[in-house]
């Protein structure tokens, strides 16, 4: 019998809103609503061209209790292309999406399952008249699940390919809330092939086999800490074999957050020209997607004071976008400026004066005993802040003290530049 194939993917979270960028004009925030609806269209047509045997979907089909009767519309199409197609869907809510937050506006096609809260459900998958594996899974209830939910998948049917899905914080991750919390040796005491999981945005391979242990991530980023390529699984599972699993890109706007060097560019359209060129650059990467981009300019040039000013950043930036205008590939550029001043600090060291002086006391600092003198004296700085802000560690304390040298040489070398 040929291997189960199937599409694993989670946290589609459609409808939800993007974060934190300002000024979008009306073309891209019209591209970014119906981004998240599209990746899931992707992920249905992938399942098509591959024929698979099934889509699972593990947790937070959408971002929240106010989700649009349209958008629950085009989640409901694509899974009537599947439905179609004789593709089954199995489909588990998660924390965004609990099953108190329902309500049966709509009727799901033929093939659609969807998995009970508080319990696991079992359904088997068929093909040619043979079941050729089991799905197990279990929806949250409600939206705030603390408890593990990994007691409940005792007892499944081991004697066919068995996936388990799962919406679940697996080993603590701090940048999800900790729903369901378990570890990966919990997983591992479970007699499946394969843990569907789903709450974790970035998609990773925890364990590839005997269990695999798979986060898909959501398969289309939002906002920049998001960034990068985003997706599903294909997999192809044999019972006693370790499974193909393969990652496949179907976002539909790319999220990138990188720093730019613009050192040499000493006028402001040669910075514009230098962004561009990036931009046009991270397009060709990225195979037709729109992008949305953020860059940190870095460097030395003689603009540097110009991009320490919002406005000139912000003219900047229009300019730029100007430079788009038209294209198939729409494009939103975000710009943050960490540029330094047109100065050589080592001539500047050697010198006998006022600013030789300055860039020594910075410099002493830095030094190990200061350092370490300066990184207790800030403790209780922030231990006042109640732990919203943690405490800087050296490095960080060093670019903070860099940084505060430049400005300090901006303002003083400002005259002689």
């Amino acid at each position: 019998m040929s291997a189960f194939r199937f599409i694993h993917c989670s946290d589609l979270h459609i409808d939800s809103p993007f974060k934190k960028l300002d000024g979008v004009d009306d073309a891209m925030r019209d591209r970014l609503r119906v981004a998240t609806s599209e990746a899931f269209a992707n992920i249905v047509t992938l399942a098509l061209n591959e024929k698979v045997d099934a889509v699972i979907i593990a947790g937070d089909v959408f971002d929240g209790e106010d989700k649009s009767l349209q958008a629950q519309f085009r989640f409901k199409h694509q899974l009537d292309r599947l439905s179609a197609a004789g593709i089954p869907a199995f489909i588990a809510h998660g924390n965004h999406d609990p099953l108190s937050s329902w309500s049966h506006t709509l009727q799901w096609p033929e093939g659609v399952h969807v998995f009970p809260g508080g319990e696991v459900a079992s359904f088997p998958v068929g093909r040619d008249g043979r079941v050729v594996a089991e799905i197990s899974g279990t929806s949250y209830p409600k939206k705030e699940v603390r408890e593990t939910l990994v007691p409940l998948f005792s007892g499944i049917d081991t004697t066919v390919p068995t996936v388990a899905v799962l919406h679940a914080n697996v080993g603590g991750n701090t940048n999800h809330d900790n729903y369901a919390p378990c570890r990966i040796e919990d997983l591992c005491g479970v007699a499946v092939d394969y843990w569907a999981l789903g709450h974790i945005h970035a998609w990773q391979v925890l364990r590839d086999a005997h269990p695999a242990v798979v986060y898909s991530g959501n398969p289309q980023a939002r906002h920049f800490k998001e960034g990068g390529e985003k997706g599903c699984f294909l997999v192809a599972l044999e019972k006693g074999q370790t499974p193909d699993i393969v990652f496949h890109a179907v976002d539909t706007v790319r999220f990138i957050r990188e720093q730019l060097d613009v050192t040499g560019c000493d006028t402001a359209d040669a910075v514009a020209a230098r962004i561009v060129d990036a931009c046009r650059n991270r397009l060709a990467a990225i195979a037709g997607r729109d992008l949305v981009v953020e860059w940190t300019l870095t460097g030395r040039t003689r603009v540097h004071g110009l991009l320490q000013n919002t406005e000139d950043l912000a003219a900047l930036r229009e300019h730029v976008l100007t430079e788009f205008e038209g294209s198939t590939q729409r494009v939103w550029v975000e710009l943050e400026s960490r540029t330094t001043g047109h100065y050589e600090l080592d001539a500047l060291r050697q010198g006998r004066d006022f600013i030789a002086d300055v860039i020594g006391r910075y410099d002493a600092v830095v030094a190990k005993d200061d350092l370490e003198n300066l990184l207790r004296d800030l403790e209780p700085v922030f231990a006042e802040r109640g732990g919203r802000l943690p405490p800087p560690d050296a490095d960080t304390l060093k670019e903070w003290i860099a940084q505060a040298r430049d400005l300090t040489l901006d303002h003083l070398l400002a005259d002689e530049d």
